[in-house]
């Protein structure tokens, strides 16, 4: 998805072809080889797979702008390319975010944010996992149900995204932060192959 270009664009990309911090904008060139109208289909197979809406081919010409927020497609000067911008604002800045916002919006839909607190989140967080184990039980860990146990993952991935969201904590960065501190303490010369806690190494 376009969503996770915006993180690992951010440095490197002095003008096209990833993300412009100072304008809040993913950019991308495409050349005219041939027609605009071709080079528009190309276009439109990019948008549409980033679940974007095409553009409208008959509203664009070689000399025209199109913009449909949040994307414009514009000339490039003489240089016979079209560049497409999409706002950052409007695609997560990645895609733990995005999941994140989604779930929020389904949460705001229905006027649920007034029940989302820290303590029953936690509270839904701890069943939902108790009701993934039960997929699990009296069972060959390969005879469970793979669809529900997805099914039930997911609520554990929403509870728990929605309550470090609620805590203002970044997922990305404390988990990062989480496996390095696992990694000290389960050094590879120590650990590996070895089911022992790090105290009993």
């Amino acid at each position: 998805m376009l969503r996770e270009y915006f993180p690992c664009t951010n440095e490197g990309a002095s003008l096209y072809n990833g993300f412009l911090p100072r304008k809040n904008l993913f950019c991308i060139i495409y050349e005219i080889n041939g027609s605009p109208a071709q080079t528009m289909e190309e276009i439109n197979g990019f948008l549409e797979a980033n679940g974007y809406a095409k553009a409208l081919t008959e509203e664009f010409n070689e000399s025209s702008v199109y913009v449909k927020h949040p994307v414009t497609i514009a000339p490039h000067g003489k240089l016979n390319q079209l560049v497409v911008s999409i706002e950052k604002d409007i695609a997560a800045q990645s895609q733990t975010e995005f999941l994140i916002n989604e779930l929020k919006k389904f949460r705001a839909e229905r006027d649920w944010d007034q029940f989302h607190n820290p303590k029953d989140l936690s509270i839904a967080l701890s069943i939902e996992a108790n009701e993934l184990l039960e997929q699990f039980l009296w069972k060959k860990p390969e005879d469970a149900n793979l669809e529900k146990v997805a099914e039930e993952l997911a609520d554990v991935f929403a509870y728990a995204f929605q309550l470090a969201d609620r805590l203002q904590l970044d997922v990305e960065q404390i988990l990062l932060r989480k496996i390095k501190h696992n990694g000290e303490k389960y050094p590879v010369s120590k650990s590996r192959g070895s089911a022992n806690k790090y105290n009993e190494l």
